[in-house]
C-alpha cells in the first residue's frame, strides 16, 4: 500500500494501480492450508506498509477489492500504534471483517515496542480476537 520511511513523502497506492495489481494477483493466491477464510503467514494476502492503519480508507477498499475478487486468507499487519481505545480498534476491525477480512498479524517485535506502549499491543490481540475469532498471530 505505501513505501514508506519517516523521511518520505506519503506516496500511496492509487486504487486503479491497487486493483490491477490485485486483479494479476488474484488467481495465484493460494489459500491457508486452514481454509480460505484462514490465515497463514506464508498463504493468502497479507497487506503491510508501512503501517496500513495509517490510511484506513485505503486499507478498508482494497479489503473488499480482494475479497471481491475472490482472494483467499486476507490479513492484515499493524504495530498496533493507533490502537487507543477498546471502541476505535473495535470499530476499525469490524468494519474490515465486514469489507472480507480474515485475521490479524500484531508486530511485536523490539523495534516496535521501543515506540509503541504495550497497552496498545495487548489490545491489539485482545480485540481482534474478539472481532475475528480464534488465535491472532503476532510476529
Amino acid at each position: 500500500m505505501y513505501a514508506c520511511s519517516p523521511a518520505w513523502s506519503a506516496d500511496w497506492i492509487s486504487e486503479g494501480d491497487l486493483e490491477r495489481v490485485l486483479t494479476q494477483l488474484s488467481p495465484v493466491i493460494l489459500p491457508s492450508p486452514l481454509g480460505p477464510d484462514r490465515v497463514g503467514i506464508n498463504y493468502g494476502l497479507h497487506f503491510t506498509g508501512g503501517e496500513p492503519f495509517l490510511n484506513f480508507d485505503l486499507l478498508v477498499k482494497a479489503v473488499g477489492m480482494a475479497h471481491g475478487l475472490g482472494i483467499p486468507s486476507l490479513f492484515v499487519e499493524t504495530n498496533s500504534f493507533w490502537c487507543a481505545n477498546d471502541w476505535g480498534t473495535r470499530d476499525k476491525f469490524a468494519r474490515l471483517r465486514d469489507s472480507g477480512l480474515d485475521g490479524l498479524l500484531i508486530s511485536v517485535n523490539p523495534f516496535i515496542l521501543e515506540q509503541v506502549p504495550f497497552e496498545r499491543t495487548e489490545r491489539a490481540v485482545r480485540i481482534g480476537r474478539e472481532v475475528f475469532g480464534g488465535p491472532i498471530t503476532a510476529a
